[in-house]
């Protein structure tokens, strides 16, 4: 029996760079099937916020750190 690959079934298929299988947003592997990373607007461990932009002199850093004076 064959059926189509999609996002969330635990195989990754084309087009996806993970699946884990579930549909927690915040475990590595996003809910669109991509690599968790800084900037995809999703809070991770580590990560002190997560505005979804490259955008560096808002309120929260390229590297996912909340703006300080003199950073």
């Amino acid at each position: 029996m064959c059926r189509n690959a999609r996002c969330g079934d635990g195989i990754v298929g084309p087009g996806e760079a993970c699946d884990d299988g579930n549909m927690i947003d915040t475990d590595g592997c996003s809910n669109t099937c991509r690599t968790a990373s800084c900037g995809d607007g999703v809070m991770q461990p580590g990560e002190e916020c997560d505005d979804g932009n490259m955008v560096n002199d808002d309120a929260c850093s390229n590297a996912c750190r909340n703006a300080r004076c003199g950073d």
